[in-house]
């Protein structure tokens, strides 16, 4: 706020380029993301009631969405205002942004079920299309700022943002896994069972 004028942190281009280079191609490339293969999909017909419930995309889950951004958006922008006080505004801005594009990175991996080579070269291809534009946009991004501490303070507020989200991810998978994961892990633990020998036979 200056004079009760409430004044963006990040301008136009960096929003744009948020919106449309350094983040849009990875979060399509998880449609190809694949959570039950198809041999498994046809031998478990009950993965479908899941589908029919409607679970998987409902109020729920889009208030979990809402508050992991708010989490981060807090965590990112709060931290960093509180704990580089010293720091001019112009590095902020460079410090933010930059965590905030390889949070959304680590969130899209971590929504992954399966590693693909089309989720893999976007994300490359995002994060070489910012550093490119950080030579290129010197009037937004301050470059000169770029050192071991930046590097430092970039790393220090990905990690708060991201970790604590995706360590209850795994608490949440490890003792209240989905229906798939259920029968995923069952279908694991019968395939590696050696077969017994017909005694008939």
């Amino acid at each position: 706020m200056f004079y009760y004028v409430a004044i963006p942190v990040y301008n136009g281009m960096l929003m744009l380029g948020y919106a449309t280079i350094y983040t849009s191609f990875p979060v399509f490339c998880l449609i190809f993301d694949e959570d039950v293969d198809n041999e498994r999909a046809l031998k478990y017909p009950p993965l479908y009631k899941t589908l029919q419930k409607g679970r998987e995309l409902n109020l729920k889950t889009f208030l979990i969405w809402v508050w992991k951004s708010m989490y981060q958006g807090a965590i990112i922008m709060l931290l960093s205002i509180y704990l580089f006080q010293k720091d001019a505004l112009y590095n902020i801005v460079t410090i933010t942004f930059t965590s905030l594009i390889i949070s959304e990175m680590l969130n899209i991996t971590t929504e992954l079920n399966r590693v693909h080579w089309v989720t893999v070269l976007s994300i490359t291809c995002s994060i070489a299309a910012y550093m490119f534009t950080i030579t290129l946009l010197k009037q937004e991004i301050n470059a000169s700022s770029i050192d071991l501490e930046f590097l430092y303070k970039v790393v220090f507020l990905t990690f708060i943002s991201w970790f604590p989200l995706h360590l209850i991810k795994l608490i949440m998978r490890k003792f209240d896994p989905s229906e798939h994961e259920k029968i995923m892990k069952g279908s694991k633990k019968t395939k590696d069972l050696p077969e017994l020998e017909n005694p008939l036979v």
